[in-house]
């Protein structure tokens, strides 16, 4: 008996190796028939894998679904960022099984996806592509077929028009490696697992300083505009329409730096229909606060996690010349995203950050060993600046300092070119010194604003957030949580931290106070004259006789008695002031006597 097939499209019966259906003229997609019990036939078991915590398809995505895990928040600081490995929770996933095709059997083991330099291939536009309009079509799929997405090739029945802004591109920087997990389970030859990659991990994602692929708004505006379509896209997310504005803002836009699976959905018939897809690296989409993939930008469609196929997956549609059904990966949640993602610059390769639902007018961060970022909503001009633990200040007049400190951003100067959503950045890209910084906050024009300028401070240490204590008036130091008001009556507000093995104790209403300004001359002025007598041969203890007008007093006991110094404006252009005879006598002997 001829084999028989049915239609995908109006489940007309059908000859075998038919190509168009000859009831409806849709076009019908040949399949290779698979013999029983031959490798490949069945989808290879799917390993077991604890769900990850975190939300699940579908569910609105507010707070986590599971509570952190014990300990979760009470990192240790490391020397440098660790991005390392892209595995985080990283592990096979059943849902991915990909069918290669040729004899050659393949068990999973333990595997590395290197850094990769990847030639930039970037296809015409949409409106120019030399994909012809609708070849994407993912109503014709068969079963077990996966549809391939290249950039910029335009789909069948999207949602929208493109929401993205310029062109995408593969990415074409190195890129960080991702280490697979091993498993002990062989899998069917020709069958491999897909590594699931948290999607919070440093580096997953791409991006630009200056602009996203993509515009969330334009998106929010299509879908109010359009109510059946709204509706449907609504329900792909498992929200209310209503909820749509919310929901997106929340996204934030990024880019893929690997081919991806997941469940893509075009709009057809009034309602949104499923499909398996594999996203080329370089498509531009949102992610949610856990960084799974939810819309794709170049045609508005929603996105969800890929779910398990019945037969082992066969890819159909145009490829890309790097495509391998070897390194694919799939993108799960685990814990919530709060201090922004850590993406790949797609024109540098270096690491910056962006904030959670920032918006393509949002100004990407450069991150390091340690990041002090200030942020506020109004054109005003305010000033971030940061002195160190050796006494050197950088800021808008001091963009770079010897310890490594650099002023990466500085915002709305001028007034005429200000921003609503600006931010001031200042890091330390290696590792930084240990000792108190101590940070400014000052307004330095309203830029007709108003005058009162609420912003938020937020100093981070390997990526972990640290305390920081605020400059009280009486000269106390007060824990607090970065936020804080700049005004015409209180222009400028002091906050410190320390770095390293001693930790800022705030002071009781019975101890003596401390000012995070004094205490920065303190740890300045020691460090200046300790240098200067180790570089002359000199070993000294030292007596702390505190501030004296315009710096600090310091004994310094030698083998030769007791010498007395003052050091003054150590955080500035200091000054060594030898106030007994051998004082003077090191001074002059050790060659920093100033007359």
């Amino acid at each position: 008996m001829m084999p028989m097939g049915t239609c995908p499209r109006c489940g007309t019966p059908h000859s075998a190796g038919l190509m168009v259906c000859g009831a409806c003229g849709a076009p019908i997609a040949p399949t290779a028939p698979v013999a029983a019990g031959s490798p490949g036939s069945a989808e290879a078991p799917i390993p077991t894998v604890p769900p990850p915590p975190g939300p699940p398809p579908g569910a609105t995505l507010s707070t986590p679904t599971s509570p952190p895990p014990p300990g979760a928040g009470t990192k240790k600081r490391s020397n440098t960022l660790v991005i390392g490995a892209l595995v985080g929770v990283a592990a096979l996933v059943g849902i991915g099984l990909a069918l290669t095709r040729g004899d050659d059997s393949k068990t999973t083991g333990s595997t590395t996806l290197n850094s990769t330099q990847t030639t930039a291939t970037t296809l015409p536009a949409a409106t120019s592509s030399t994909y012809p309009e609708g070849t994407l079509d993912p109503s014709v799929l068969g079963q077990g077929e996966v549809l391939l997405e290249p950039v910029n090739a335009p789909m069948a029945e999207p949602f929208m028009p493109t929401v993205g802004s310029g062109q995408e591109a593969v990415p074409s920087v190195s890129l960080p490696s991702v280490p697979i997990p091993s498993t002990t389970a062989p899998l069917p030859a020709g069958q491999v697992a897909l590594p699931q990659v948290a999607g919070r991990e440093p580096g997953l994602y791409g991006g630009t300083r200056n602009a996203a692929a993509c515009d969330p708004q334009a998106m929010i505006t299509f879908l109010e505009q359009h109510p059946d379509k709204a509706a449907a896209w609504a329900g792909v997310q498992g929200i209310a329409a209503g909820d749509i504005r919310t929901y997106i803002e929340d996204l934030t836009p990024v880019v893929l730096t690997r081919d991806t699976r997941v469940t893509n959905h075009g709009f057809r018939n009034g309602q949104a229909f499923a499909h398996p897809s594999v996203l080329q690296a370089g498509h531009a989409v949102l992610v949610d606060r856990w960084g799974v993939p939810r819309a794709k930008c170049s045609c508005g469609n929603p996105l969800s996690p890929p779910v398990p196929l019945t037969t082992p997956p066969v890819y159909v549609g145009p490829r890309w010349p790097t495509f391998d059904p070897t390194v694919i990966i799939v993108i799960i949640a685990t814990d919530p995203v709060d201090e922004g993602f850590i993406l790949v610059d797609l024109t540098t390769g270096v690491l910056i950050v962006r904030p959670v639902g920032a918006d393509p007018g949002t100004t990407d961060l450069a991150t390091g060993d340690v990041r002090i970022t200030l942020r506020w909503a109004d054109t005003a001009d305010i000033d971030l600046s940061v002195t160190d633990p050796t006494g050197e200040t950088v800021g808008y007049g001091n963009r770079s300092v010897s310890s490594g400190g650099t002023l990466d951003v500085d915002a709305n100067a001028p007034c005429d070119s200000a921003t609503a959503t600006p931010a001031e950045n200042i890091i330390w890209a290696d590792t930084a010194p240990d000792g108190r910084y101590v940070i400014t906050v000052n307004l330095y024009n309203p830029c007709t604003a108003g005058d009162s300028h609420p912003f938020q401070l937020t100093a981070l240490v390997g990526g972990v957030p640290v305390q920081l204590y605020l400059g009280t008036d009486d000269g106390g130091l007060t824990p607090v949580d970065g936020a804080g008001t700049v005004s015409s009556t209180t222009p400028t507000l002091i906050f410190a931290f320390d770095l390293g093995d001693v930790t800022i104790v705030p002071d009781s209403p019975d101890a003596p106070t401390t000012d995070p300004a004094a205490t920065s001359w303190e740890d300045a002025s020691i460090t200046i004259l300790d240098l200067l007598l180790l570089d002359c041969g000199v070993t000294a203890t030292y007596t702390n006789m505190g501030e004296v007008e315009g710096g600090w007093n310091w004994i310094a006991t030698t083998p030769s008695g007791d010498a007395d110094f003052t050091i003054l404006d150590p955080t500035g252009a200091w000054y060594v002031q030898a106030n007994n005879e051998l004082a003077g006598e090191l001074a002059v002997s050790c060659g920093f006597y100033t007359p």
